[in-house]
């Protein structure tokens, strides 16, 4: 797994210089400063693992991988996010799925995760699901106030857009909570199971 992510790594800068090559020679336009910023938040990871002295988990590092390549490198750097309407709303989608497994390790790697607790678990993963969500929107919302952008569509839809962001988290939350009661009322191991077996272990 430690290969993979570092693989990973490579393929994603790999990916993100050539991007920022064809924008600096007229070739292509894309978001010099996101394409700038992709050469720290890859490794965010690993920083906080130094900052907290802590071994990171490697399959939690491969998910966060996966999401920056979706939502940074596909969304931002390449402008998906423009040329497909329903990008946007598939990326908080899937941002949703992640945190909902964040709660889940936070849990584990906190020593408070029970598989009799299900409902406090459950109710955990929403809240970290929608507390990632909305810190999101609060820094698109600064973020546009500041440098004039217009990430959250204020001109056109007001606050449409950022509900729709957060309840397309919040779907995305609820798929992994019927999986979740799903695996843990019929005892199947699947992926929810899968996922918790390999981070406590």
């Amino acid at each position: 797994m430690k290969k993979i992510n570092l693989w990973s790594i490579g393929v994603l800068l790999c990916i993100n210089t050539i991007f920022l090559l064809l924008t600096l020679l007229g070739r292509f336009n894309s978001n010099i400063l996101v394409c700038i910023a992709t050469y720290i938040v890859v490794f965010i990871p690993k920083i906080i693992g130094k900052i907290f002295k802590t071994k990171t988990n490697s399959l939690l590092e491969l998910l966060f991988l996966v999401f920056i390549f979706i939502a940074e490198l596909l969304g931002s750097v390449m402008h998906l996010y423009e040329y497909i309407s329903w990008f946007d709303s598939f990326v908080h989608y899937i941002s949703g799925i992640f945190t909902a497994l964040l709660g889940l390790a936070l849990l584990v790697y906190f020593d408070k995760y029970s598989s009799k607790s299900l409902v406090f678990n459950i109710i955990f993963m929403m809240s970290i699901t929608l507390m990632v969500a909305s810190l999101w929107e609060l820094f698109e919302f600064t973020s546009d106030s500041i440098f004039g952008y217009n990430a959250q569509r204020v001109i056109e839809t007001g606050v449409i857009d950022t509900m729709k962001d957060i309840i397309c988290a919040l779907l995305g939350c609820i798929l992994i909570i019927i999986m979740y009661i799903y695996e843990f009322k019929e005892n199947k191991k699947m992926l929810i199971k899968t996922f918790l077996d390999k981070i406590k272990g």
